[in-house]
């Protein structure tokens, strides 16, 4: 009884934990093309509180959280700290592109917070272009 509780508790865990985010789109492909996924990349900065917001709110949010679990592997760049591959423009942050498990953009730049609804709408619909 007591496993089944503590296997419960591991899962139910997982189910309210954060993107885990990797830092580089080339790892990011390998992991995309193994697990049949697409990318989703932000960038970022410190100091950003519309950053902060969609990293604590919207990524929070549990459609949000299965959404982009089950179809995502989510890259985080910081403008500043990483190197930006020259195809990903931006003019601020939060900016997120769209990827397939090769590294070709997904329907279009996605600029700013958006909320819970707005982002999910977008998704889907990149999602069910590609």
């Amino acid at each position: 009884m007591k496993n089944i509780l503590a296997f419960l508790l591991l899962v139910s865990l997982s189910l309210f934990a954060e993107p885990h985010w990797i830092d580089s789109i080339d790892e990011a492909k390998l992991i995309a093309q193994k697990e049949n996924k697409h990318i989703m990349v932000m960038l970022s900065k410190d100091a950003c509180d519309a950053c902060w917001y969609m990293e604590n709110i919207v990524f929070d949010d549990e459609k949000v959280k299965v959404l982009l679990d089950s179809n995502f592997i989510p890259v985080y760049l910081d403008i500043y700290q990483d190197e930006i591959p020259s195809e990903l423009k931006y003019v601020g942050t939060p900016t997120f592109y769209f990827l397939d498990a090769s590294g070709n953009k997904l329907g279009f730049r996605v600029n700013g917070v958006k909320n819970v609804k707005d982002f999910t709408t977008i998704v889907n619909k990149i999602l069910q272009n590609n």
